[in-house]
């Protein structure tokens, strides 16, 4: 009998070991805010034509164009869009926007409308819509490179003329 209530009694011993070896479970929830990303940037913030005559037009400024990156995680179609504060101006005098125009070409998917004979305007005009893909299009971005032609008119006075072209980007 001795030997059965010592079995018995280790039993109930190890049966209580197992007991206390059961886990203890403790959650934590963990969570993180993703940033928004609505960015534009440009390669180039200064484009200099150089000493032109009367008369003289010049294409392909500048010579490797300006790349002009759109990122955005929004979700959303976004275009590019082009336009200036005033055209060339040196003092009073001015080289109409008649005579300052814009080309180029993209690496997105979206459509590009650029034609080649498209004048810088004081009202933004379209560049670039987003295609399939590119309402979320990190990290890289989608670059649009942009060149220009300006014509100096034949009667064009002398001076230092000076304009402001703004890429802007919008949903």
């Amino acid at each position: 009998m001795k030997k059965l209530i010592s079995a018995a009694t280790a039993l109930i011993l190890m049966g209580a070991v197992c007991m206390a070896a059961e886990p203890a479970v403790q959650q934590a929830t963990f969570t993180v805010s993703v940033a928004s990303v609505f960015e534009l940037s440009i390669d180039q913030g200064f484009i200099d034509f150089g000493r032109m005559n009367p008369g003289e037009t010049k294409w392909n400024m500048p010579p490797a164009g300006i790349m002009v990156q759109a990122k955005t995680n929004g979700g959303k179609p976004w275009h590019l869009k082009i336009s200036n504060d005033s055209p060339f101006s040196s003092g009073s005098n001015v080289i109409s926007n008649s005579n300052f125009s814009w080309y180029g070409w993209t690496s997105g998917s979206g459509k590009w409308y650029g034609t080649g004979e498209n004048t810088v305007s004081i009202t933004p005009a379209l560049v670039y819509s987003s295609g399939s893909g590119e309402d979320n299009n990190l990290p890289e971005g989608t670059v649009n490179h942009m060149k220009f032609r300006l014509k100096v008119p034949a009667n064009q006075a002398p001076g230092n003329y000076t304009t402001v072209v703004k890429f802007t980007m919008t949903e």
